[in-house]
């Protein structure tokens, strides 16, 4: 058996829980972050690209390189695994980037002959009287696997229903607006500026804010798994159209928001 995830923190964690409990299993993780950016072109690695430089540029980071090394690593063990005829176990949730990839992933493998099953992980689960959200799969920690019981959630993914899923993956991509997010269990596409709505219901006309709790309470009210660095991307790009006002005071570290009056 070979688990397949999209989340490399949830990867890791699912690798320590099969350490810890001395299980010899492969995970391969897909970092594609579907639920943003173009996926039209014939070499989506490619599209990724572009999607992770913004994302390393709101980050301080300069792994592109490295993330994509890793996207073409995960692929090449995938093709490996198929190839050698093992069992495989697809971890993915309501989130667009799981969902997304999820429907790529069957796509990519509708039509091979190997044992395929599913990992489709809840993301409110109840717990000694308790409710727990999870945001993304790499908030769980090792011993939430047990405790939730997600492996009880695995169940069977034959050809016809990879096929169906398949089929709206090609939706998707003959769409490609930019934005892919889940609304009442659906998975469909959105314009590039669907998410400024959560940004800019916590900027003032009137009081500059500081743009770190911006994006927090965007992220908190707002829907679940729109990563910090895609909210920065955006207001980066609102200052630039002049829809907000853009300042930093001297021995600030961040730098503060307001709408622009028109």
């Amino acid at each position: 058996m070979v688990d397949i995830v999209f989340n490399d923190s949830f990867a890791r964690t699912l690798k320590r829980y099969y350490m810890t409990h001395r299980i010899d299993r492969q995970v391969i993780v897909l970092p594609l972050l579907l639920g943003l950016g173009d996926i039209a072109q014939v070499n989506l690695l490619e599209t990724r690209k572009t999607l992770l430089k913004i994302r390393n540029t709101h980050e301080g980071r300069d792994n592109t390189d490295e993330w994509y090394q890793s996207i073409l690593l995960g692929l090449k063990e995938l093709d490996k695994v198929v190839f050698e005829q093992k069992s495989l176990r697809i971890w993915w949730t309501d989130l667009p980037d799981d969902s997304c990839g999820f429907a790529w992933l069957c796509d990519y493998l509708k039509d091979i002959g190997n044992q395929i099953s599913s990992v489709h992980v809840p993301l409110t689960f109840s717990h000694s009287r308790f409710l727990y959200e999870l945001n993304n799969l790499g908030e769980l920690v090792i011993d939430d696997l047990n405790k939730y019981h997600l492996f009880d959630y695995e169940q069977s993914l034959g050809r016809d229903a990879r096929i169906s899923h398949s089929y709206l993956w090609r939706d998707l991509r003959k769409d490609n607006t930019p934005l892919r997010i889940m609304i009442n269990g659906h998975l469909m596409s959105q314009p590039i500026n669907f998410y400024d709505r959560f940004l800019l219901s916590h900027v003032s006309p009137t009081v500059f804010t500081n743009i770190l709790q911006v994006i927090g309470q965007a992220i908190g009210d707002g829907p679940s798994g729109v990563p910090d660095w895609w909210y920065r991307h955006r207001i980066d790009y609102l200052i630039s159209k002049r829809e907000l006002w853009y300042e930093k005071p001297v021995g600030q570290s961040a730098g503060y928001i307001k709408l622009r009056i028109k």
